[in-house]
């Protein structure tokens, strides 16, 4: 199973958030936590109302491309028993899931077609219910968890600009209601469990969370506050506040993650893989993770796990190469001038702040694994490039 953080806030409601699971393998090169960016948002119902059921809707405001490992969540309480969440998640490529947990329960039962349900272990065990869903940017999702009776608890999803309803499934609980009280709704990056994760190789994403509601809408939540993961991404990100709602920003200044697609369509990719040194060239497109480029706010292009575009010198015909960002590349020479890029919007091109060069398919050579170089900015076709969107 792959492990979730285990979330710490400046509020005590959050500071009680407790592991997420999916059931994939982590990262082989994972030693340790890495740093990527985490928002949260406390909410609290005035009256301490029993809770028969509660919605809570979310809106991917901008995707953060199919490569993100990004998982939007709403996490609660019952009455009796331990916590739950549910949500949506951008899952690194596999199709996207969304998802119902409990915690210390056994039994569970599927809902719509397509959807099922399993047994999780790791930090705290339970069951999960779930569906794989390409969801839809801009589109807004509510999330319903209403008592069946018996202590079952059932999850539905819907699309609110298509009217497609979910039935997840439902969980058998100690519980009669949900609690009031520590509802969180939160945005994870779950590269944490990648060592080399940093805040500038994970893509921008923003989501609108709405503030929940219960009883057939008739009381609404408030929210009462408002943190961030703390670590080096704090600067990175932001949570913007309404009466009905919160906007979480996390990567602010990357761009989502996504091809960057030049001459004959093909794309810019490391060959043969994600390492050191691999050699930049121009492929077919295939959505791998050797071509889920972020374009970061310090100016470098970024794959998972931190390797940079990278400049191997600064005269005409100059290798292009994927080196370990934090690294100085053969021979010691790689600085960061040479892994930055400025992108022209008119002229299309990736200029290399080392050298004033461009990112060239040597000759126009549209061959599969044709190694780039730099070379004088001309203009022309074989110079030309499209990249990830920057919100």
């Amino acid at each position: 199973m792959r492990l979730r953080h285990l979330f710490s806030t400046a509020t005590a409601t959050a500071a009680a958030a407790a592991l997420a699971l999916l059931g994939t393998a982590p990262p082989t090169q994972a030693a340790g936590p890495g740093t990527t960016p985490g928002t949260y948002t406390d909410y609290a119902f005035s009256g301490a109302p029993v809770l028969t059921d509660v919605t809570w809707s979310t809106t991917v405001q901008h995707d953060p491309g199919y490569r993100a490992d990004v998982f939007w969540s709403h996490q609660f309480g019952f009455d009796k028993g331990n916590g739950a969440y549910l949500g949506m998640q951008s899952d690194g490529g596999s199709k996207r899931t969304l998802l119902f947990s409990v915690w210390d329960v056994s039994e569970a039962k599927t809902g719509s077609d397509g959807s099922w349900c399993l047994a999780f272990g790791g930090e705290g065990e339970g069951m999960s219910c779930r569906m794989n869903l390409d969801w839809t940017a801009g589109h807004r999702y509510t999330f319903e968890v209403a008592a069946e009776g018996d202590g079952w608890f059932g999850a539905t999803v819907a699309d609110t600009a298509t009217g497609a309803s979910y039935k997840l499934g439902s969980i058998k609980t100690p519980a009669t209601a949900i609690s009031p009280r520590g509802m969180v709704d939160w945005t994870e990056y779950f590269e944490w469990n990648d060592s080399r994760a940093t805040c500038y190789d994970q893509p921008f994403s923003d989501a609108r969370f709405g503030v929940p509601t219960g009883n057939g809408g008739t009381v609404t939540a408030s929210v009462s506050g408002t943190s961030h993961s703390d670590n080096a991404c704090a600067s990175m990100t932001r949570t913007d506040v309404a009466a009905d709602s919160t906007v979480q920003n996390l990567a602010i200044g990357n761009s989502a993650r996504g091809a960057v697609t030049g001459q004959a369509g093909k794309c810019l990719d490391a060959l043969g893989g994600v390492t050191d040194g691999t050699v930049a060239d121009l492929f077919p497109c295939s959505g791998g993770a050797n071509q889920a480029w972020v374009r970061a706010a310090d100016g470098s292009l970024r794959l998972p796990s931190d390797y940079c575009l990278t400049a191997e010198g600064t005269g005409n015909g100059a290798a292009v190469r994927v080196r370990d960002c934090a690294g100085t590349g053969a021979g010691g020479a790689v600085t960061d001038a040479a892994r930055q890029w400025t992108y022209s919007t008119s002229a299309h091109t990736l200029v290399n702040k080392a050298s004033g060069r461009c990112l060239d398919v040597p000759g126009g050579d549209t061959s599969d694994g044709t190694a780039l170089i730099l070379w004088d900015c001309s203009g022309s076709a074989n110079q030309q490039w499209n990249v990830p969107a920057t919100y």
